[in-house]
């Protein structure tokens, strides 16, 4: 499944085997440099106007669905626990 344009999405391995990701971007007028490529702030927090969503960010119920799919696999998380953010 490909999401649309600028849509969040994840990528979630729940195997027991390491899984490698190749993301293909397409060149268009939308959203590009004059000379057609577009600026992705995969790097960059979406607080800070990137589009990346830190793990304090992200809605809590993503990371217990994801392990609990891992238990099923029985896979253990290697991911670190995350506080999630509080406001001020």
């Amino acid at each position: 499944m490909v999401p649309p344009e600028d849509w969040f999405h994840q990528h979630f391995n729940t195997g027991p085997e390491p899984a490698r990701y190749l993301a293909l971007k397409a060149r268009g007028r939308k959203h590009t440099r004059p000379w057609g490529s577009k600026i992705y702030a995969v790097d960059q927090s979406a607080a800070g106007g990137g589009d990346q969503i830190e793990y304090e960010d992200e809605d809590p119920k993503i990371r217990q669905m994801f392990e609990e799919e891992l238990a099923k696999h029985g896979v253990k998380s290697r991911m670190p626990p995350v506080a999630a953010k509080t406001s001020a």
